[in-house]
């Protein structure tokens, strides 16, 4: 069994979220029965964390197995959107505290001034924000209307601007795409510019919203604008990989992902893969937890998405900002770019990826020699 991981990706009530983006994941999900009810479009579910809640019980139980189980450095919360979550930052204050780094992922809206004080002042927090495009017509799948728009863009606004490490998560589509090199140029010229990770809209639905062949000169006119756009674009490596992907209409590259990071859910589910969610592996908050985390890295299926190639068709069909990971242990980007980026910065993180891709070598070499 794996004894070590980077991170958890930890997704607290997935089907509440303040925003129905028309391409979301959760809604095209199979992986528990509530997604197949798509219950993400519909109104959201406030919650509460707090003692003697559900959330309150739970979430510290499944975050400890984890940390216990594969000493993970790096913890990133996500939804929904988790600051529908009543005293969502007693539980980050927390974690903070007990993790090198603490990645919040947000559409932004219900995030305050107090609060992005608060997080900038615990020193080890990154943003994850989403945002297809500064102008309402690239972001009209996230948002209903203009107005929506521009409140979603004046809290993104106040987020940048705040002095917290941002990577603003833009999804590419038919709409987005068309002003994703204005989109560079707004972020650019913020004082604190965050930094901008576009990448293909995903899921089962993805042909309805996908980019078309004639767009595809947008991203090659961004990846040709690197070195102009460098403060606010990922390594120059990562345009080669988006452009891999649509030029050959799926993923061709391989994927370490999983060797890397586990998923895990507020009711105790724990999946695979943080991008896909594939498989039920079994429950955190069970008895029996100890026999699901010792399936971490042994199934069939992390053979099928660690494979050379991908085999799965969802597989074939993504492409995140975690990518940069998978470049690295591809030789694709250095140890310094890759590390370039606050949320693998501490030296405690950037040593674990280093040792992890060490081992993956040498497991390989082993057996490409027959070792």
């Amino acid at each position: 069994m794996i004894d070590s991981l980077l991170g958890n990706d930890l997704v607290i009530n997935e089907d509440s979220c303040n925003l129905s983006c028309t391409y979301c994941l959760t809604g095209q999900s199979n992986l528990k029965k509530s997604h197949d009810a798509q219950l993400i479009f519909g109104p959201p579910t406030k919650d509460h964390y707090e003692t003697g809640s559900l959330l309150g019980r739970n979430l510290p139980i499944i975050d400890s197995r984890i940390d216990e189980t594969f000493r993970v450095p790096l913890l990133k919360v996500t939804g929904g959107e988790i600051f529908l979550v009543a005293g969502i930052m007693d539980f980050l204050r927390e974690q903070a505290r007990e993790h090198e780094v603490l990645v919040v992922q947000t559409n932004g809206v219900l995030v305050r001034d107090e609060q992005l004080a608060e997080l900038s002042g615990w020193g080890n927090v990154v943003l994850q924000v989403s945002l297809d495009s500064h102008l309402y017509s690239g972001n009209s799948y996230r948002v209903a209307s203009e107005s929506l728009h521009g409140k979603v863009l004046r809290r993104v606004e106040a987020i940048v601007d705040s002095g917290l490490p941002v990577e603003i998560y833009s999804v590419l589509n038919d709409r987005s795409i068309e002003e994703m090199n204005e989109f560079a140029d707004w972020l650019a010229d913020r004082d604190n510019p965050p930094t901008y990770f576009p990448f293909p809209v995903r899921g089962p639905d993805a042909d309805r919203f996908a980019v078309r062949e004639d767009q595809i000169g947008h991203i090659e006119r961004l990846a040709a604008r690197h070195g102009e756009l460098a403060a606010v674009l990922p390594p120059a490596a990562y345009f080669d990989r988006l452009l891999s992907f649509y030029r050959e209409g799926e993923r061709t590259f391989r994927c370490h992902l999983p060797r890397l990071v586990i998923s895990t859910f507020s009711d105790g589910v724990v999946t695979p893969c943080p991008n896909i969610w594939f498989s039920d592996m079994g429950n955190l908050l069970a008895d029996d937890y100890g026999e699901s985390l010792g399936r971490v890295g042994e199934t069939g299926m992390y053979a099928a998405l660690l494979a050379p190639k991908p085999r799965l068709k969802a597989c074939k069909g993504c492409f995140t900002p975690w990518d940069t990971l998978s470049m690295y242990f591809e030789d694709e980007i250095t140890l310094d770019e890759l590390c370039a980026a606050p949320t693998y910065a501490p030296p405690g993180i950037r040593a674990l990826i280093e040792e992890r891709k060490k081992l993956y070598l040498a497991e390989r070499d082993g057996v490409r020699h027959g070792g």
